[in-house]
């Protein structure tokens, strides 16, 4: 009896050095940011994907806490049969029940967490792909926007110029590969659908137009401004076979946004444009901690 007691004492003294680490490494990171700031207090255009970038974040934590409770639990089942020694066969088998159970819960929320965390990911990244391209539309004094907040959502970008206000929502969408190991990578428009290798839908279409005229609504009200937004949607890596001509919406690869923009006739005049800018880098100021 006083060996499983000193031998339980012991497996608890093992786990004491890392609790005592965690402790350390948290008392020294608040110490750091009590007495340090950083050198601006915000940032005043959000960059490209910030809601996305913050949602990984948060399923970064939570991944660490799956696995943590996937491993450390089967092991805390091991070491207590450890202690234990027990001489009987139903303890060790109430024991691996336990395990079993926990494994399976933890296992099948970490697999649905990995698969929402790389669909994150992947959105996450197009629009960064996508924010890159539309940095090439500085030169023809476009003013861009990443990440614009509105209540419950936001607009990917949004593109201010002579030339008009745009908004450009990305849509990213994997390659099917077919049985030769080739991918697929052309989509065709009809002006409502969008006509896949694997069917047809509607996605980000709608979510693309409402989305000019929620912006187009609060620029009238929060600027004064009764602006057009036109919606362009984007297919990052897909070539884009538009079957009828374009009817307010222009679905396009990234790579052809500069072109579509570039070619549209001077519209706002710098009075507008810079009330507009004025009202959106409000919009989009970010605090930074």
């Amino acid at each position: 009896m006083q060996f499983h007691l000193n031998l339980q004492i012991a497996t608890v003294l093992c786990f004491l050095p890392v609790a005592l680490v965690l402790a350390i490494i948290y008392r020294k990171r608040k110490e750091q940011r009590a007495m340090s700031r950083a050198p601006f207090k915000d940032l005043v255009r959000r960059p490209a994907g910030e809601t996305l970038r913050l949602k990984l974040e948060g399923m970064e934590e939570k991944l660490t806490e799956l696995t943590m409770g996937l491993v450390l639990f089967p092991l805390l089942m091991a070491l207590g049969l450890f202690a234990l020694h027990p001489k009987d066969l139903l303890t060790p088998i109430v024991f691996f029940l336990f395990s079993t159970i926990s494994s399976v819960f933890y296992g099948i929320r970490l697999y649905k967490l990995v698969r929402s965390r790389a669909n994150y990911q992947l959105g996450y990244d197009g629009e960064r792909f996508v924010g890159e391209e539309l940095s090439r539309l500085i030169v023809l004094g476009f003013e861009i926007y990443h990440d614009v907040p509105f209540n419950g959502f936001n607009i990917d970008h949004v593109l201010v110029g002579k030339r008009g206000v745009f908004i450009v929502e990305t849509k990213t969408r994997r390659k099917p590969v077919d049985e030769t190991g080739e991918k697929k990578f052309r989509v065709g428009f009809d002006g409502k659908y969008l006509q896949w290798p694997c069917g047809a839908d509607n996605y980000g279409i709608e979510q693309a137009k409402n989305n000019a005229k929620t912006l187009s609504s609060w620029l009238g009200s929060a600027a004064g401004e009764n602006v057009w937004t036109t919606p362009i949607l984007t297919l990052p890596g897909w070539m884009v076979d538009r079957k009828v001509p374009s009817d307010g919406l222009f679905v396009l690869n990234p790579k052809e946004i500069y072109g579509v923009c570039s070619a549209q006739p001077e519209k706002l005049t710098d009075p507008q444009i810079t009330r507009i800018c004025y009202q959106l880098d409000q919009k989009c100021r970010i605090e930074v901690t």
